[in-house]
């Protein structure tokens, strides 16, 4: 692919492709499928770069994600999640600020995490309006209980969280914020910065 910035003139455009020549993607928005392009798409093409260079999984130049959002579309987030498992070029998670609801999710399935020590993070139950007929809200409804599984089975598979932990955030109907010091202590970090 060519990263060739010196024909653009736009400061943002210029510091989007600097960053992509190291292999660095910016993730600092809401999860939704404008996201999603520029953040699977790129991890797919530096896979495809690798495989056709012949460059060994374990020599392959890592991808960065730095990743600072809120949340967003559950369901354009586990298109980003499944770029990232697939991925067999090593995808380094950072965050130096905040990984909340879907965000948080996306940093968890990467393959290495490292954090700020001053980086928050959030779980809480996945969400979504429901309007329309009784019939249209519990087939909403069923749909949502579907993602939540999804969603929580990652969770659970990829760091130290338990179940029960989980469950009493979503009884309580509660945003669980913390620190990157319990971030440590379940799993989600692998090293602070």
């Amino acid at each position: 692919m060519d990263y060739n910035s010196e024909k653009i003139t736009n400061v943002e455009d210029k510091i989007y492709l600097e960053d992509l020549k190291e292999r660095k993607i910016i993730l600092n928005d809401g999860v939704d499928y404008l996201l999603y392009e520029p953040v699977a798409m790129q991890i797919e093409r530096f896979n495809t770069e690798d495989e056709k260079a012949n460059i060994p999984v374990e020599e392959r130049k890592p991808i960065k994600i730095y990743i600072n959002s809120y949340g967003g579309v559950v369901y354009d987030g586990f298109g980003i999640c499944s770029a990232i498992e697939r991925s067999k070029t090593k995808v380094i998670g950072i965050c130096d600020g905040y990984v909340m609801s879907m965000g948080f999710l996306i940093f968890s399935v990467c393959h290495e995490r490292l954090a700020g020590k001053y980086s928050n993070f959030m779980y809480h139950e996945v969400s979504s309006g429901g309007v329309g007929k009784n019939t249209e809200i519990e087939e909403i409804t069923k749909e949502n209980k579907r993602l939540q599984k999804m969603y929580d089975n990652i969770l659970l598979e990829k760091t130290n969280l338990k179940k029960a932990q989980l469950d009493k955030v979503k009884r309580g109907k509660l945003d669980w914020f913390f620190g990157v010091e319990d971030a440590v202590k379940h799993g989600i970090v692998d090293k602070v910065l």
